[in-house]
């Protein structure tokens, strides 16, 4: 199977919003809690690496992006043990991997590694609401095309549809209509997750026509719906935060937004230029 394309670029901005914590004291207090909630499923190993991670996580406040290899001579381990511990710290929910790569030649980079903050009672009801919808979603879609196929067979004039075969799921304002799909995975938060990528764009500095938007859009849903269909659990705050820095690589890529910011940088500094500059009658604007 093809290797999956990465998404996200690692850099400041990246890792600022990817940012998981408010405070070092929440951090700390996370990193304790985890250590004594599963006591009876982490070694010696694990509790180094976590303690690890969790010093080189202070700048960008859970966020660390240390290479397997260098965290493995930190606790004198091999890289295929970090590995191993790592995945094994993801499974139990105390960390997530995000794969990343350079801006300078977009090729793999080390993954960003996030400690994950203690989740509410709440927050693990919103997955289980998000799973729970895309499973409804999917028998509802199965149940509309058998009663539709059934109709064609024994009425003709089956393209005159009643209401209760026309039923959908409501249409959330402000989202286009190629993006309503992603309903079923997001539920109504899937207009503040669009809000996300248009968010992007204005701190980007450009204005782009929907389309484009909408296409970035597209990207960075289906980026989420394999986080989800992989088993990872992101809050409602990772979701909005990865929807922002998939839309915000997304434009820093691409050849007519990176022209634009372009254009209008130089526009800025020329208009800077002449209210500096003594204007002379014989001067040509």
């Amino acid at each position: 199977m093809a290797k999956e394309k990465i998404e996200i670029i690692a850099s400041v901005e990246t890792y600022k919003n990817l940012s998981s914590f408010e405070s070092i004291d929440t951090l700390n207090e996370a990193v304790r809690s985890y250590i004594e909630r599963f006591k009876d499923q982490l070694n010696k190993t694990h509790i180094a690496v976590l303690k690890v991670l969790h010093g080189y996580s202070a700048k960008h406040l859970g966020v660390s992006f240390l290479t397997k290899r260098n965290i493995g001579k930190l606790v004198g381990k091999s890289r295929a043990t970090i590995i191993r511990v790592c995945n094994h710290l993801e499974n139990l929910g105390i960390i997530k991997q995000l794969e990343m790569k350079r801006s300078s030649d977009m090729k793999q980079t080390s993954n960003a590694v996030i400690i994950q903050p203690i989740q509410t009672e709440e927050s693990v009801k919103e997955i289980n609401q998000i799973e729970e919808n895309a499973t409804q979603e999917s028998s509802k879609m199965q149940h509309q095309k058998n009663k539709t196929f059934l109709k064609q067979i024994h009425n003709i004039k089956h393209l005159n549809m009643s209401k209760e075969t026309s039923k959908r799921k409501a249409y959330v304002k402000m989202v286009p209509k190629r993006l309503q799909q992603y309903q079923a995975f997001f539920g109504n938060q899937i207009k503040s997750l669009y809000g996300r990528i248009w968010l992007a764009m204005k701190n980007f500095g450009v204005s782009v026509d929907k389309t484009i938007m909408q296409e970035i859009a597209h990207i960075a849903f289906d980026k989420l719906v394999d986080y989800i269909k992989q088993g990872r659990n992101l809050s409602a705050e990772e979701l909005h935060k990865v929807a922002y820095t998939i839309a915000y690589n997304q434009l820093s890529e691409r050849d007519d937004t990176k022209a634009m910011a372009s254009f209008v940088d130089s526009f800025i500094e020329r208009t800077k230029n002449l209210k500096t500059q003594p204007l002379h009658s014989r001067d040509k604007i």
